[in-house]
């Protein structure tokens, strides 16, 4: 797991780069023909994250648990997100990052509940759970891409 938390770290690094360059106004912007803005994408990455390691795993979340009401699956961005929002959301990237790395290390990650996603694969246990993760967070740093362009 060693190459895709280095994948991770990467990933996180690209969401953050977004973060602190931005304006909180362009990280909120919803351009014309989207439903959500780079904000959103960011922090659904990371909750998509946390509850596809953490919840089917039996552990509890490293983030806010009204992170998950704005921002899982099948959410859109119903407010402005504050600066502080955001810095929390940042500081969150590396965090749960580092303690994803400790947490396997320590082999907290033994049990987990199978789930299918809405892509139709079936993740059935933690190595592949992280693997879609990665596929995940690349669909969203595409959509962050595409949303940059237009903010």
């Amino acid at each position: 797991m060693q190459t895709q938390q280095a994948i991770l770290l990467h990933n996180r690094k690209v969401f953050h780069h977004f973060l602190s360059r931005f304006t909180l106004e362009q990280l909120n912007t919803i351009p014309e023909g989207f439903n959500n803005n780079i904000i959103w994408n960011i922090a659904h990455s990371l909750v998509t994250q946390q509850l596809l390691m953490y919840k089917l795993s039996g552990l509890s979340l490293q983030i806010p648990e009204e992170w998950v009401s704005l921002f899982a699956k099948g959410t859109k961005p119903e407010r402005d997100i504050t600066a502080e929002e955001v810095a929390a959301i940042d500081a969150a990237l590396f965090s749960t990052y580092e303690q994803v790395v400790e947490d396997t290390k320590q082999g907290v990650f033994s049990s987990f509940r199978p789930y299918t996603t809405s892509t139709n694969m079936e993740l059935n246990d933690i190595i592949t759970a992280q693997t879609f993760v990665l596929f995940h967070d690349g669909l969203h740093i595409g959509t962050v891409l595409a949303l940059a362009k237009l903010v």
